[in-house]
């Protein structure tokens, strides 16, 4: 038998609720307390006051005959997980006591976070076999000059790993300096990188330095690099070449001294064999390499990044957050994560906000969708099937031949490059990894 517990003055109220309750739930008028109860409180003869002392314990649910938007905004305010219209109609008090005894149920397996925030091995929280190499090939590139080229999905953290190469240098507490060359329209993006003099151009009504020039003596970071224009990425080579540029309008060139970190979600191998970017400059950029991995790769990370954003947004929260319930954490790990570490933190951010209770639960979750992994990695082969067959379809119209061998070289680059960095060059792990023979492995990579 379902129960649900009244405290209420108004009998009338109790006379409403016990004719409306569907078979399947008793229903208890009051005076001793039951432990788990969902509790209804009259808003019309109570003060909401009652309402945030029941609901730090019990899940309250409002209830009204006055249709006054601001009394119901109160009774929210006040901790109430639901509010009801009178009069009370059993299909919708039913399908409200089920959710809510959903709700109880979930709330009795729970994870408890203390609120503390915790010290992240490196600028990524975790501490998932990957994310440790990561963290580890960030701390060693942070010891030397060479530029660093960081790859990943969106929203995998990468600015993060660049600010923490250029603070763990010997450029800590110097400019960091970030260039989104996605966000700065084309023929804006030479004048704030290089600066400009006074009449240089329509609107320069005064000279202004560029962010290079603001980078001296720290690092700058170009953010998603493959979106730079093809016109300006010869000026930016020949930067890299000699940190030395010129302003627009200036015959005076400017000396700097500043260390190149960039960025970038999409493959520049092949924008490079199609042209799109500059086979030097990608050179030039990638003497040194970190990828990032996804979240879905990475999914024992989950719950202390889940950790880590409710003690950072919980101060936002209308009640105390005091954890999560294992229900959330389950369905939060069967979740793809296209968006990955930024669409978790939003997830969370969200979760936060529209708590109705002290901890974070599934109903939370609603806009996170029922796709499950297997659903996305059948997505994900498809995506690779279809990058394939326009590559070969091209290749046939042109009558190539040995297109096998092609196919396989425009594929096996990207791949062993990945894997070697992850291996730290090591090519008996790599090579384990594939499952293949090192020796196939070391053929391979002489071809």
């Amino acid at each position: 038998m379902k129960t649900a517990l009244i405290y209420t003055t108004d009998n009338s109220l109790k006379k409403e609720l016990a004719a409306a309750l569907p078979e399947d739930y008793r229903l208890f008028p009051g005076g001793k307390k039951l432990e788990n109860a969902i509790v209804f409180v009259d808003i019309d003869t109570m003060k909401t006051g009652v309402i945030r002392e029941l609901s730090e314990h019990e899940i309250v649910v409002a209830v009204t005959c006055l249709n006054n938007t601001d009394r119901i905004m109160k009774a929210v305010t006040a901790g109430a997980y639901e509010t009801m219209q009178r009069p009370l109609s059993r299909d919708d008090l039913g399908m409200m006591l089920g959710e809510l005894l959903t709700l109880r149920n979930e709330l009795k397996r729970v994870i408890e976070i203390r609120h503390i925030l915790p010290v992240p091995t490196c600028a990524i929280v975790g501490h998932s076999p990957s994310i440790m190499q990561t963290c580890k090939k960030l701390a060693r590139l942070s010891q030397v000059e060479a530029p660093v080229l960081i790859t990943g999905e969106t929203g995998t953290g990468k600015e993060l790993i660049a600010e923490s190469i250029a603070q763990l240098s010997s450029r800590f507490g110097k400019p960091f300096v970030v260039v989104n060359c996605a966000a700065v329209p084309d023929n804006l993006l030479e004048s704030e990188l290089f600066g400009f003099e006074k009449g240089s151009f329509t609107g320069a009504s005064a000279a202004k330095e560029g962010l290079l020039k603001i980078a001296d003596e720290g690092a700058v970071f170009f953010d998603e690099i493959g979106e730079m224009p093809l016109a300006l990425q010869g000026k930016l080579l020949r930067f890299l070449q000699t940190q030395t540029f010129y302003p627009l309008g200036s015959t005076r060139e400017v000396q700097v001294n500043v260390r190149v970190i960039s960025a970038t979600n999409r493959n520049l191998t092949r924008m490079v064999s199609e042209g799109t970017f500059r086979e030097d400059l990608y050179h030039r950029l990638r003497v040194t390499t970190i990828h990032v991995p996804p979240l879905r790769e990475r999914q024992e990370d989950i719950l202390p990044l889940v950790q880590f954003f409710v003690n950072r947004y919980h101060h936002t929260a209308p009640r105390k957050i005091r954890g999560v319930t294992k229900d959330f954490l389950k369905k939060l790990k069967s979740h793809d994560w296209p968006g990955n570490i930024r669409e978790l933190e939003n997830i969370v951010r969200s979760g936060i906000a529209l708590s109705k209770a002290p901890y974070l639960t599934t109903l939370e979750l609603k806009e996170l969708g029922d796709q499950s992994l297997s659903v996305k990695k059948a997505e994900r082969a498809e995506t690779i099937s279809s990058a394939v067959v326009p590559l070969l379809r091209e290749a046939v119209t042109r009558k190539e031949k040995n297109i096998y061998d092609k196919i396989h070289a425009e594929v096996d680059k990207p791949l062993f490059d990945f894997i070697l960095s992850y291996t730290k060059e090591n090519q008996s792990e790599a090579a384990r990894i594939l499952g293949i023979n090192r020796l196939t492995l070391r053929k391979k990579l002489g071809r």
